[in-house]
């Protein structure tokens, strides 16, 4: 059985995860606003926080619109935080959430981007400190078109880590006059007379912000929960808890200064521990030979043109960019890659050569190569 080299240069920069609380650093909130765009200036921001993005439109507004974009002024990439969008057809409210991960320093400016300009639109920007910077997506759950209430409560989400900060928004047909009495969570802004609150919790469970609101009224609620960096390895790339080979292909451009991480691999014919190892400012590899378990089997309709050969292409993302396989053309109808990695997804695609000229890609097949 042929042998695979897994090979990985760690190269760029990347901060170590530190055991930290989370904590609430700023929230600001602004509007109403009615524009095209809505714009929100916050403190500077700083380096290794998470930013978290609340938009709420409401009063008759058009409840078909999304957000398409958030930007800053200091480069931050922003998603959605999951499905987070809630609608309250009645009251023609519109809620969502977006965030940012391992911000960078210097953000001043927020700037959100509907698909259509908005009337009676809000925004609100938290910080937190202690968030795990790599992946601090945990749950989301959102409530649409709820009944009247006079103490609305907001959409729930169950943890899976002890600590962790959950933030719930709520747009209410009528006007929060502030968090239920008995309930956990903090109120962080009173705009549009709507809700806007987080809590940072202690462990494990089931959360959800309560309100009181006058008159009773609908409701729509988006709640969302991101982990803390506490008890997340710095060798752990994917914040999956597990150090293993799908870590080792994430270090690929990364540098993790002077800490050795120790995948460790379990099953016959593999390397364990497979040890991830690296000096600061300076690019080596880590090689692992290990017998390959796994192997990926191709085969496809052939072309009904004459004297056709054909290219094999891999990528690691649906959709393409592909690298090409075939160091020169094959005439068979199948093929067998043998260079894969335990965890990865890989997408398929070939390419049909005739006379010199070359095919469009064939349609996209997957495979999921499991562990060990």
């Amino acid at each position: 059985m042929p042998n695979v080299v897994w090979r990985f240069a760690l190269l760029a920069a990347m901060s170590a995860v530190a055991s930290a609380q989370v904590g609430l650093v700023n929230v600001t909130s602004c509007g109403p606003q009615s524009a095209a765009t809505l714009t929100c200036t916050i403190p500077s921001t700083e380096a290794g926080h998470l930013l978290v993005v609340g938009f709420e439109i409401g009063g008759g507004a058009n409840t078909g619109t999304t957000v398409i974009g958030v930007t800053d002024t200091a480069g931050n990439r922003y998603a959605e935080a999951g499905p987070a969008q809630s609608i309250d057809a009645s009251a023609g409210s519109v809620v969502d959430i977006w965030y940012a991960k391992n911000s960078a320093a210097g953000a001043t400016t927020v700037t959100v981007t509907p698909s259509l300009a908005v009337t009676n639109a809000g925004v609100a920007i938290w910080e937190f400190s202690g968030v795990n910077t790599a992946a601090p997506l945990d749950q989301t759950a959102v409530l649409s078109s709820q009944p009247s209430s006079a103490a609305p409560t907001g959409a729930s989400v169950t943890t899976k880590a002890a600590a962790e900060v959950v933030i719930s928004l709520a747009a209410v047909a009528g006007s929060v006059t502030g968090i239920s009495a008995g309930n956990a969570f903090v109120s962080d802004s009173s705009l549009k007379g709507n809700g806007w609150a987080h809590l940072v919790t202690a462990a494990v469970g089931t959360y959800a912000a309560q309100w009181t609101q006058n008159p009773a009224g609908t409701l729509a609620s988006s709640t969302v929960s991101f982990k803390a960096a506490t008890g997340i390895s710095a060798c752990d790339l994917n914040a999956d808890g597990a150090i293993n080979p799908v870590d080792v292909q994430m270090a690929t451009n990364m540098n993790l200064g002077l800490l050795t991480c120790t995948a460790n691999i379990a099953g016959p014919g593999v390397c364990s521990p497979l040890v991830i190892q690296q000096i600061t400012n300076a690019a080596v590899t880590g090689i692992c030979t290990t017998a390959n378990l796994h192997t990926v089997v191709l085969n496809w309709t052939a072309s009904t043109t004459l004297n056709v050969n054909y290219n094999v292409y891999r990528g690691t993302t649906s959709g393409g960019p592909y690298t090409k396989l075939t160091s020169s053309p094959v005439a068979a109808v199948t093929y067998t890659d043998s260079a894969i990695f335990a965890g990865q997804t890989y997408y398929y695609v070939t390419t049909a050569i005739a006379a010199g000229s070359e095919s469009a890609y064939s349609n996209e097949a997957p495979a999921t190569i499991p562990f060990p």
